[in-house]
């Protein structure tokens, strides 16, 4: 385990500006928040002075921590909160047996791993008597759907959720190709809002591992409002052999990225956005499998882990 030096960041890296081009949302945001960095930006590849973990403001005070000696149950939920595999990608679930701890450290791993689950719908029942005006009659159908991919998930929905805040994790990503591992917070009791602390992904080698992606989710899929912000940043080649931090800062008016103690990306919430960003999210960290390079995967290839040493939670009082 590494305890890194934690003192005050010093950074005006800051980025420029793009419009959501023709969207209707984006055109809201050119009249009335020109000054706000908008979509896709490379930010420029820091020197590094050694890893640290820097915080934005001497009054920021660790409220929470795990420095995985040992998985806590308490803490850590294995799995999505709301189930174990996702409709929309069926390629995937999240086990159990995908979640370890050793040597001080939480490895989180994909594998191939295929395994059986009974997928429940009720469907109308046309042998039924329908009488005119009254509800029609249901009926359970089952299905057994085969997931081939075993991942590993854990999140802090039943345990913590935090509204602002400074995020911080200290991890070394898996390699290969098809590799998506990710840390994160998502609405406790909404989604969207959320940010993407880090998400790298290996795509066909696992070449782009070491591309770290931010982004923010916010509006209402129901109004059809919803809308992102990304930003990249690219870090030294190696990423899956060598421990970095990843960290973001939460406010009311901004929300700031770091690596390795400087500041890469930043995002001001004009008063739009600001409504989905005042509400508690919980953390979630994984080691997903990019279903767009399924063919690039060897299946008998040994598991891949994310290796997490410790996160962090920070709050002003």
């Amino acid at each position: 385990m590494c305890m890194t030096q934690v003192v005050q960041a010093q950074s005006n890296l800051d980025s420029t500006r793009e419009g959501f081009k023709r969207s209707e949302l984006g055109l809201w945001f050119k009249k009335h928040d020109p000054g706000t960095p908008l979509i896709k930006l490379a930010a420029r590849l820091h020197k590094a002075d050694g890893e640290s973990l820097r915080l934005p403001s001497p009054s920021y005070q660790l409220v929470w921590s795990d420095e995985f000696e040992s998985f806590n149950d308490q803490s850590w939920q294995r799995g999505q909160p709301w189930g174990r595999y996702h409709g929309q990608l069926p390629h995937q679930f999240y086990g159990d047996d995908e979640v370890l701890d050793s040597g001080g450290y939480l490895l989180l791993q994909n594998r191939y791993h295929p395994t059986d689950f009974i997928q429940e719908r009720w469907v109308p029942d046309s042998s039924a008597s329908i009488l005119i005006g009254a509800e029609p009659t249901l009926r359970r159908e089952a299905d057994t759907l085969n997931i081939p991919w075993g991942t590993g998930l854990v999140n802090t929905f039943h345990s913590q959720s935090w509204t602002y805040g400074f995020f911080a994790v200290r991890c070394k990503n898996p390699s290969g190709p098809a590799t998506w591992p990710a840390f994160w917070l998502t609405g406790r009791y909404n989604w969207p809002p959320e940010i993407d602390i880090f998400e790298m992904y290996g795509l066909k080698n696992g070449k782009r591992i070491h591309r770290q992606t931010m982004t923010l989710h916010f509006g209402k899929i129901e109004t059809q409002t919803k809308r992102l912000i990304m930003r990249h940043f690219q870090l030294p080649k190696n990423t899956t052999d060598s421990f970095h931090i990843y960290a973001c800062e939460w406010t009311p008016e901004v929300i700031r990225f770091y690596t390795d103690g400087r500041q890469v990306a930043r995002v001001k919430l004009n008063r739009y956005m600001r409504q989905y960003f005042q509400e508690p999210m919980y953390l979630i960290v994984n080691n997903a499998v990019d279903h767009r390079y399924l063919d690039y995967l060897d299946s008998s290839q040994a598991p891949t882990s994310l290796v997490v040493d410790w996160i962090r939670v920070y709050q002003e009082p």
